[in-house]
């Protein structure tokens, strides 16, 4: 039965609200961090740091899906909002992994 609705959140859920979320950041939360130099360093900051923390989620529990729609669902806010994209993050957490193995 958990697999049943796992399967149907993802197949189904998960897309809608990634699209509802995208179109809502789009509409109304770009334009107003884009108003003012002081927000948009400030989201650009907190996009930063949840981005890392998704893509350190991904490299610590490969197997969970649910970090993989976490870390979809940042990177789309992150594009719908029109900051910076976080490359830099996901190398620097990489190298960090590689050297604790």
């Amino acid at each position: 039965m958990n697999a049943l609705i796992e399967k149907l959140i993802e197949v189904g859920g998960i897309p809608i609200l990634m699209l509802i979320l995208g179109y809502l950041s789009g509409r109304y939360l770009k334009p107003w961090i884009h108003r003012s130099q002081e927000r948009l360093a400030r989201a650009q900051e907190i996009a930063f740091i949840a981005d890392k923390i998704t893509d350190e989620m991904l490299l610590l529990f490969p197997a969970q899906k649910w970090d993989d729609w976490l870390d979809k669902a940042v990177d789309k806010l992150i594009k719908a909002c029109g900051l910076k994209d976080a490359d830099i993050a996901r190398r620097e957490i990489a190298a960090q992994i590689k050297r604790k193995m």
